[in-house]
């Protein structure tokens, strides 16, 4: 019998054929006789401690993973990816990392993270990612708290005199922690075992559907469960192609380049492509190979997905937590119904509490948060987890979120209003590029709105306006006006007390520097209204003295 002590899954394609996958949990015994184990068996016998996936079933020299140099693909195969974390796990292991042992990788997404992550899961460590954007002072909060044994520094590498004795032991079975972008508190180390980790990608796989021959273009931050689930993890368990994007700005680049045929993304790029390009020129975009796209973490506007499948790309919505590993719900090209986030997976078990707040149950949800016992109890109560978000079932047992329970806007009428759905429909215009809704108070809404620069250049260019600064870019009669008709006509369908009263455009967008957004783009509302109170202050005395008709109920 051979026995395999901290695995997360075996999976493997073998010549266009898929092979049962099985769980490779601490304790699982698999018979000699298999002839799959007996393969992987010969191949890692040097590393007993196997790490995540089983190549040795496909084609060695078969691409795997890619880089964008010199405006061409390279690829690492399989083959010389086996060795680079073979190498890795004996330089660690050399270092003094031990199973359990906590080790901290701060860096954007490259070859080398990937390659620490498999090795740290060879070792039975517990990977503790830090976000690319987090500041100094707060990764090293994060290194104290989560008292870690060692720190690799963004180049892949343990920085110098970084190796420390810890005090704390990890639980039974932690693979990683993932600390929480905080936009209501302090940041929280979320737990997820092997099985967390497994559970997920497998349900996340099998709803996504295809034959696993893909190329996907990673965008999103490892460091976040989301694309270390729904790209990372999903390729290692299809044993595709995935190329790794070199960042924001090179983005349109890089589409053409690694001419991709599925995309995990946010609601934020997929509405600037959209604004960007409609129809073929919008699938030319996308780098012309394009056949699905994946949103999730915040809402998707209804419009940006009506773009999408006139340009014949599907674009599924979805919904997660980093305490669920992170995947909760998901669409799918077979299934989809406008205004849900999908069906929850198939090993995920929802509820709707008293109170309307989403509650889940599933092999993925979390072991608890680091070193907080009454948060991990708060969140754990009763054998469910206590979401935070407030969602409906449909009668097709698909999933409609609401809003966040902690987000709610009370205005002073008594209605309560859940501001993101209403800042995804009004971003969804070209014009504007982020949006947050306040009103906490007050007897309507009001909303800080960024412009899209690019548009509001063309705009000042081809009506001739005369500007001089931003400020009077922003205030010209003209702009606000061309603003104004946009919103309105954006919020028309909504109820009248989700529309907002008024309106201000910014001269800034709202920054992950000035603690106005998370690492994951979300919005940290309290920071935002509290710097910007002298311009809601002003929205408010104006369309009260408007009698709240600034922005019109009509549909323009």
């Amino acid at each position: 019998m051979m026995r395999l002590e901290c695995g997360v899954w075996l999976a493997a394609t073998c010549r266009g054929r898929a092979l049962s996958r099985e769980w490779a949990k601490p304790g699982i015994h698999f018979s000699e006789s298999n002839r799959l184990v007996r393969r992987f068996r010969q191949r890692f016998l040097a590393i007993e401690k196997l790490f995540v996936f089983d190549i040795s079933c496909r084609r060695t020299d078969a691409p795997a993973l890619g880089t964008i140099e010199n405006s061409r693909v390279v690829w690492t195969r399989w083959s010389e990816l086996a060795e680079l974390v073979e190498a890795r796990t004996s330089e660690l292991a050399a270092l003094g990392v031990r199973t359990g042992d906590r080790v901290a990788q701060c860096g954007p997404n490259s070859r080398a993270w990937i390659v620490n992550d498999l090795a740290l899961a060879a070792l039975g460590a517990v990977h503790v990612p830090l976000h690319a954007a987090n500041t100094a002072a707060l990764n090293a909060k994060l290194i104290d708290h989560a008292d870690v044994r060692l720190v690799i520094g963004g180049d892949g590498r343990p920085l110098p005199d970084s190796l420390r004795e810890t005090t704390i032991e990890s639980p039974a079975h932690l693979a990683s922690l993932i600390y929480t972008s905080g936009t209501t508190g302090e940041p929280l180390g979320v737990m997820l075992s092997r099985e967390n980790l497994v559970a997920n990608a497998e349900a996340v796989s099998g709803v996504a559907g295809g034959d696993g021959n893909e190329t996907r273009l990673a965008i999103l931050p490892f460091s976040h469960a989301y694309a270390r689930t729904c790209d990372l993890n999903v390729w290692l368990l299809r044993g595709s192609r995935m190329v790794l994007s070199r960042g924001r700005e090179h983005l349109l680049k890089d589409l053409q380049i690694a001419r991709p045929t599925a995309i995990v993304g946010v609601p934020y790029l997929f509405e600037k492509l959209a604004g960007g390009a409609s129809g073929d020129a919008l699938r030319a975009l996308l780098g012309g190979a394009i056949r699905r796209c994946y949103s999730g973490g915040a809402p998707l506007s209804a419009r940006v997905v009506e773009q999408f499948e006139a340009a014949g790309v599907p674009l599924a919505d979805g919904y997660g937590l980093t305490e669920a590993a992170p995947v909760v719900s998901m669409s799918s090209p077979a299934d989809r119904e406008a205004g849900t986030v999908g069906r929850p997976l198939p090993n995920v078990e929802v509820n709707i509490g008293s109170d309307g707040e989403l509650l889940v149950r599933a092999p993925s949800v979390m072991l608890g948060y680091w070193r907080n016992d009454a948060a991990s109890a708060e969140a754990l109560a009763d054998g469910w987890l206590h979401t935070g978000d407030l969602a409906e079932l449909t009668p097709t047992g698909h999933v409609r979120i609401v809003g966040r329970r902690k987000e709610l806007i009370a205005l002073s009428t008594g209605k309560k209003v859940a501001p993101a759905t209403i800042e995804a429909i009004i971003a969804a215009s070209p014009l504007v590029e982020q949006v947050c809704v306040c009103g906490d108070g007050l007897s309507h809404l009001v909303a800080l709105v960024v412009p899209n620069p690019t548009r509001i250049r063309d705009e000042i260019s081809r009506r001739r306006l005369w500007v001089w600064s931003k400020r009077r870019a922003v205030s010209h009669p003209a702009i606000r006006e061309l603003f104004r008709c946009a919103i309105a006509e954006s919020v028309a369908d909504l109820p009248a007390h989700e529309r907002p009263g008024d309106f201000t455009i910014l001269t800034r967008g709202f920054s992950i520097d000035a603690g106005e957004m998370t690492a994951k783009l979300s919005l940290c509302r309290a920071v935002i209204a509290k710097t910007f109170a002298k311009e809601i202050a002003r929205l408010t005395a104006r369309s009260h003295r408007a009698g709240r008709n600034v922005i019109p109920a009509q549909r323009l």
